[in-house]
């Protein structure tokens, strides 16, 4: 009759003892291991974080240019522009032949929406505008600026083949690299061709200069006289009239004379070869140059872009002409390296001087290599952060990193420095660990809350500070909140 009673009993003491047991300890491995796998997928997600040296910004900012060669153009696209929804500001630059208008909206705005809406306001506006008029949108961000730099130079080679060189030969294959948006050639001289009409002539034929136009228009061109059946087959059939030498040119039938006979252009004017008018010089180590700029795409990495490119310049030096040099003038990629080394050595010396400060002070090798462990682990739970808000490592994030390596450690460091006093102190591992936490839990709270109270006001700012601040408090604050929870489970 006494059995019921003793297993009661005993269930009840069980029952009891699981109570008494710390909640630290029945939650250690379920923790650790939710530790460990936030670490492993955090140095996953660490490699397809894109790398650049600015924050991802979308500036409510559109730029539309209009180019119109000489010819004059009016303000009609600065009315147009009007009717795009979320328009808070217009200003423009108007000269001859050209215009910029700079349209300014909210920063709540949907930039990749507002621009095909600019793009279909300008679509409608071509056909209004002079045929000779180009019309380009471009949304403002820090993408439209070169990554890369590279100078083309000769001491044999003369500009203009420089220029065919760089344009024909250089810039198709680097436009094909993964990452690449665009290759921006500047300087050198545009090879064309010159006709000089002789005036008596001219007079003579009864001709005009936009007779001489309109007949270069008309022949140079590529054009097809429509589909050729053969063989139960549709082929395509393609007629070439492009020019590529003075004698072609003066080959062109400008009109007939009354008896019939072609006038030509050679018969009427003087063709030669000649480069278009040069209103800006470049020069590279005191040379003339040509200088291709690449840009990357919004959301690539710029370390990978960069090594892309450099590796490709390495194979088209080697097919370059005798006397031709291509070196580098610019590389943004050397300051995103330099501040990952940066972060890189502010971790490890921040792991080497807390764990020698906690071996020589506390004599616990164990207890020191947790807490040196404590750095890696939070940057690695931050990189999910990082993934999770489409962050970049940048010279901001980077930054918030660095100085978060020493926030992150406050925290295990007390905690570590508590239990060791209990344990000298007689008690257990685990009782060390309750008594740490008892008096420390509000402590720790408070000395969290502290920084993030600092860092808070920052993700709150507006316009371009708010971009670059946001990124760096963000990181902080995250680093300093995963700091805190867990520490007792590190021991």
């Amino acid at each position: 009759m006494d059995s019921p009673s003793v297993v009661s009993g005993a269930a009840s003491s069980g029952k009891q003892h699981h109570l008494r047991t710390p909640w630290f300890y029945r939650l250690s491995r379920p923790v650790l291991f939710l530790t460990i796998s936030l670490a492993l997928v955090g140095s996953y997600l660490a490699l397809s974080i894109p790398i650049s040296v600015f924050p991802n910004t979308d500036f409510p900012r559109i730029v539309v240019g209009v180019d119109n060669g000489v010819m004059p153009i009016d303000q009609m696209l600065v009315k147009a522009v009007n009717s795009v929804p979320g328009l808070q500001k217009v200003t423009s630059i108007t000269s001859r032949g050209s215009a910029e208008v700079d349209l300014f909206f909210d920063w709540k705005s949907d930039m990749i929406l507002t621009l095909q809406r600019v793009d279909a306001v300008a679509a409608r506006l071509q056909a209004v505008l002079p045929p000779t008029a180009k019309v380009e949108t471009h949304r403002m961000t820090f993408a439209v600026f070169p990554i890369i730099g590279y100078s083309l130079t000769s001491d044999t080679v003369p500009p203009n083949k420089l220029w065919e060189i760089a344009t024909y030969d250089l810039k198709p294959r680097l436009n094909r690299l993964d990452g690449v948006a665009t290759v921006i050639i500047q300087g050198g001289r545009v090879p064309e061709f010159q006709v000089t009409p002789d005036p008596a002539r001219l007079l003579a034929a009864g001709i005009t200069v936009p007779d001489i136009l309109d007949a270069i228009k008309r022949t140079n061109l590529i054009d097809s006289p429509g589909l050729i059946e053969h063989s139960h087959q549709l082929v395509l059939g393609l007629i070439s009239g492009q020019v590529r030498t003075p004698e072609q040119i003066g080959q062109i039938v400008v009109k007939s004379s009354s008896a019939g006979v072609p006038i030509r252009l050679g018969d009427i004017a003087k063709i030669a070869p000649s480069v278009a008018p040069v209103y800006t010089m470049v020069t590279a180590n005191g040379k003339p140059a040509v200088l291709l700029n690449v840009d990357r795409q919004p959301e690539s990495n710029t370390l990978d872009v960069a090594n892309e490119v450099h590796a490709l310049i390495q194979q088209l030096t080697r097919s370059l002409p005798p006397g031709v040099h291509l070196e580098p003038f610019y590389d943004q990629s050397t300051i995103v390296h330099d501040s990952i080394s940066s972060v890189r050595d502010a971790v490890l010396i921040g792991i080497l001087l807390s764990s020698i400060i906690l071996v020589l002070f506390l004599r616990d090798w164990g207890s020191s290599l947790v807490a040196g462990l404590v750095i890696p682990i939070t940057l690695l739970v931050t990189f999910i952060v990082l993934k999770m808000t489409n962050q970049s490592f940048n010279l901001m994030t980077l930054g918030g990193l660095a100085a978060a390596v020493g926030l992150v450690i406050d925290d295990a460091i007390v905690v570590l420095e508590n239990i060791v006093l209990h344990r000298d102190a007689g008690q257990s591992r685990f009782q060390a660990i309750q008594s740490a936490l008892r008096e420390l839990t509000i402590p720790l709270i408070g000395s969290t809350i502290t920084p993030i109270v600092v860092f808070l006001p920052l993700i709150s700012i507006t316009g371009v500070t708010g971009s670059f601040f946001r990124a760096s408090s963000g990181l902080d604050l995250d680093s300093d909140a995963e700091s805190l929870p867990g520490a007792p489970e590190r021991y």
